[in-house]
C-alpha cells in the first residue's frame, strides 16, 4: 500500500513537474546594434518573438510610440519567417535617445490568440477578422538598456558641408544663385534652415530639401537649400556654419564655408550706350554727333508712340517662356523683379510675405490674371 502511494505521489509530481517547466507557446528576444551611444545617435533594435509551431492562431499587435520625451522610434519594417515549421516575427527599429544617461526604454506588446472554430465561423459568416473571438494578453517586452552619453550639439553623425556660388560678378539687379547642400549619415531631420540677411540685397529662399532614407545607422543622404540674391551695388554673402557632434571622431565638429564677394556692375555705362569722342575730334563732328544720336533718338520716340498703346505695353512684361520656364516661387519672383514693372509690386510683396506657404500654380494663376489685365487696358 504504502510503494502503491509512493508510486502515485511520484507520477504527479512528474506531471506537475512537465506542466510547470513546459515549453511556452513563444519568446520573445531583443537585440540591439550597441549599448553605449551618444544623444540622438542612431541604435538598431530588433525585437523578436519565437513561437514552437508555424502559430497560425495568433496575431501579434506591437506598435510602440513614434515619439516621447526620452526618444524618437522610426521602423525598418516586419520581417516574419517560418522555419522547420516553427514561426518567427522580427520587428526592427532604429531609435534615437533624446537624453542622457543610464535609459531603460521598456515596451510592451499584445498577443492576440483565436480557435478554430472561431475562424471557422468568422469564414462561414461575413469573413470579417473583427468577428474572431480572441483572448487577449499584454506581454512586457525585455527593455532596451543604454548607456547614453551626452553633448551640446543639435545634431549628430557624420556630415560634409559644400556651398556653391553660380557667378561672381554679375550686372545690377540681375541673381545669383547659391546652393547649399548637406551630405552625410545622421539625423536630417535636426536640421534648420539658414535664415541669410545682406544689408540691400533681395533675397529669395526655398525651403531645405530632404533626400534621405532610412538604414539601420540612421538616416543617410542629403538635405539641400537655394538662395536667389539680387543688388544693385556689390556686396558680401557671408559664411554658413553648421555645428554637430561627430561620431566617429567623438567631439563637436564645426563645418564652415568661405565668404563669398559679389561684383554688381552698373546696369548700363557710358560706354554701353555711347562712344566715347576723342579728345581731338572737332567740335563740328562732336555736334554731328550729337545731331545724329538726337534725330535717332527723336525718330525713335515717334515710332514707340506711333504703335498702338496695348502693343508698348506687352513688350514690357516678362515672357511666357521666362515665366512657365520658372519651377519655383524665388525663381518666378526674380523674375517680376528683374522686370522693373512697378505693376508687379504688389504680385511680389504678397508673396513674399506667404513665405514658405506660397503656392507656384497659385502665383502662376495670380500672374495670369494681371497680365491679363495689363494687355486689355
Amino acid at each position: 500500500m504504502r510503494q502503491n502511494l509512493g508510486s502515485l505521489v511520484g507520477v504527479l509530481f512528474l506531471l506537475f513537474s512537465t506542466m510547470l517547466f513546459a515549453e511556452a507557446p513563444y519568446v520573445w528576444s531583443l537585440k540591439t546594434s550597441k549599448s553605449k551611444v551618444y544623444v540622438n545617435e542612431a541604435v538598431e533594435i530588433e525585437y523578436t518573438c519565437s513561437f514552437q509551431d508555424q502559430a497560425y492562431l495568433h496575431v501579434i499587435e506591437f506598435i510602440p510610440a513614434k515619439e516621447t520625451p526620452e526618444y524618437r522610434l522610426l521602423s525598418l519594417g516586419v520581417v516574419e519567417k517560418v522555419i522547420d515549421g516553427k514561426r518567427s516575427d522580427t520587428y526592427r527599429y532604429v531609435l534615437f535617445p533624446k537624453g542622457a544617461g543610464e535609459k531603460q526604454f521598456a515596451f510592451n506588446a499584445l498577443m492576440r490568440k483565436t480557435t478554430k472554430a472561431s475562424i471557422e465561423n468568422s469564414v462561414i459568416g461575413r469573413d470579417n477578422v473583427e468577428d474572431y473571438a480572441f483572448d487577449d494578453t499584454m506581454i512586457d517586452l525585455p527593455a532596451v538598456v543604454l548607456d547614453v552619453l551626452g553633448h551640446s550639439e543639435k545634431m549628430t553623425g557624420v556630415f560634409s558641408l559644400n556651398v556653391t556660388l553660380d557667378k561672381k560678378s554679375v550686372k545690377a539687379y540681375e541673381p545669383v544663385h547659391i546652393d547649399v547642400l548637406l551630405k552625410g549619415e545622421g539625423d536630417f531631420d535636426q536640421m534648420p534652415d539658414y535664415n541669410l540677411s545682406i544689408d540691400g540685397v533681395k533675397i529669395f529662399t526655398e525651403v531645405g530639401e530632404k533626400r534621405y532614407r532610412l538604414t539601420k545607422s540612421g538616416f543617410k543622404g542629403e538635405w539641400e537649400q537655394k538662395f536667389s540674391l539680387v543688388g544693385s551695388k556689390s556686396f558680401r554673402i557671408p559664411a554658413f556654419e553648421l555645428r554637430y557632434f561627430d561620431i566617429v571622431q567623438k567631439r563637436q565638429v564645426v563645418l564652415r564655408s568661405e565668404d563669398l564677394d559679389v561684383e554688381v556692375e552698373a546696369a548700363y555705362s557710358k560706354e554701353e550706350l555711347l562712344d566715347t569722342p576723342e579728345e581731338s575730334a572737332s567740335s563740328w563732328w562732336q555736334w554731328s554727333y550729337l545731331n545724329y544720336l538726337f534725330t535717332f533718338a527723336l525718330g525713335m520716340l515717334a515710332y514707340h508712340y506711333g504703335l498702338k498703346y496695348q502693343d508698348r505695353l506687352k513688350k514690357r512684361l516678362p515672357s511666357r517662356e521666362e515665366t512657365q520656364g520658372c519651377q519655383s516661387v524665388t525663381c518666378l519672383l526674380s523674375q517680376l523683379a528683374m522686370s522693373g514693372d512697378n505693376r508687379y509690386d504688389a504680385l511680389i510683396k504678397k508673396y513674399e510675405t506667404l513665405g514658405k506657404r506660397a503656392s507656384l500654380s497659385a502665383l502662376k494663376k495670380e500672374l495670369k490674371a494681371l497680365n491679363d489685365t495689363i494687355k486689355n487696358s
